[in-house]
């Protein structure tokens, strides 16, 4: 399916491809055309959710009434929550080299500039294209020539200083409920023990969900059991819960938060991993219902500062927004979030 946004001097503009064969599979790709004016920050927000199945997002930028930069900033709130591939047509339009510079710079290369009819259709096939528009992609020789991009220009960077901690913590137990799969409960789980363990705590991980994602790391490596708990890096992992001795923290995989188990009610620490794609909003709503007079954190995964205020209105000030982390053993990411749940525990350090 394809979803163009389009003013109504360029609403024809796409009707072409009724006889295309985009898809090697199909005779026709499903076109959906809104026209009229739009703001683009207001559309991705509250309107995408409705065409989750659209495998390109055209939008005509004469229809749309953002500013170059709230343009950007809902080009790239669509990039972090969508999939589809975006083509933006800026033919005939006033600062067209400021848009393209800011386009390419986030990383959308499909951009139609052409005015003539057959150029326009030209450009519009090899944006649909299986391999898309390839002109303003970055050349792939460049790394061939050594010619150095801005991470790569960045020489000796400020390592930070993980500082160790004496606590007063035996068998603290942290309960980690997500409100759907892919919410990012094991990956926090997993960075929240790191995070104490680099503290000087220690800590083991407990999988209480039917994901069985231990599994595939104690077969991807290779774990001998000790005891009841398999070593995974740092941390102790057990399948069940059957601690074989003391922690500090106990850190438990809860997954989705459809049915509770005792130990999330019993626990010291909760946390709730939700989404704040806008797709996926119901199911945290819902948790945070269901957990309602329970004493919890709430973290959500990132979306773009500009959205932050909104998503705090929905779901309260007191809504902890996490950094993206794909590491599992990444043990300095989200201390803002970690560490007001666990100071309490923290032996103050006397001075003299």
């Amino acid at each position: 399916m394809l979803l163009y946004l389009s003013s109504n001097g360029k609403s024809d503009l796409l009707d072409f491809i009724k006889e295309q064969k985009i898809d090697p599979k199909k005779t026709e790709l499903m076109m959906k055309k809104l026209v009229g004016r739009f703001t683009l920050k207001q559309f991705v927000v509250k309107d995408m959710r409705n065409y989750l199945a659209c495998r390109f997002f055209v939008v005509d930028l004469s229809c749309i009434e953002d500013s170059l930069e709230d343009f950007i900033i809902a080009i790239k709130s669509f990039q972090m929550m969508f999939n589809a591939r975006i083509i933006v047509v800026l033919s005939g339009i006033r600062n067209e080299s400021s848009y393209m510079d800011r386009l390419i710079e986030t990383g959308v290369t499909e951009l139609i500039t052409a005015t003539t009819k057959t150029e326009l259709q030209e450009e519009v096939l090899e944006c649909l294209s299986k391999d898309g528009m390839e002109r303003y992609k970055p050349k792939k020789e460049a790394a061939k020539l050594g010619i150095k991009t801005v991470k790569q220009s960045i020489v000796n960077p400020e390592v930070v200083q993980i500082p160790k901690y004496k606590w007063n913590a035996k068998n603290v137990k942290i309960a980690i409920v997500g409100a759907s799969r892919r919410s990012g409960v094991t990956v926090t789980a997993f960075n929240f023990a790191n995070w104490l363990i680099a503290r000087g705590a220690t800590a083991c991980y407990v999988e209480m969900n039917m994901n069985r994602h231990l599994r595939f790391l104690i077969e991807r490596f290779t774990v001998e059991k000790i005891g009841e708990h398999y070593p995974v890096g740092d941390v102790d992992c057990f399948l069940t819960n059957e601690i074989d001795k003391d922690y500090n923290f106990i850190i438990y995989d809860l997954d989705s938060g459809d049915e509770m188990p005792s130990v999330f009610y019993e626990s010291e620490i909760r946390l709730l991993c939700g989404s704040l794609l806008p797709y996926e909003e119901p199911k945290y709503s819902k948790l945070l219902h269901q957990c309602d007079g329970i004493a919890a954190f709430k973290m959500a995964l990132k979306v773009p500062e500009e959205f932050q205020v909104d998503c705090k209105a929905i779901f309260g000030e007191d809504l902890l927004i996490a950094e993206a982390s794909h590491d599992l053993f990444n043990d300095n990411c989200n201390g803002h979030i970690y560490y007001p749940m666990i100071n309490s525990y923290i032996i103050p350090e006397r001075r003299l």
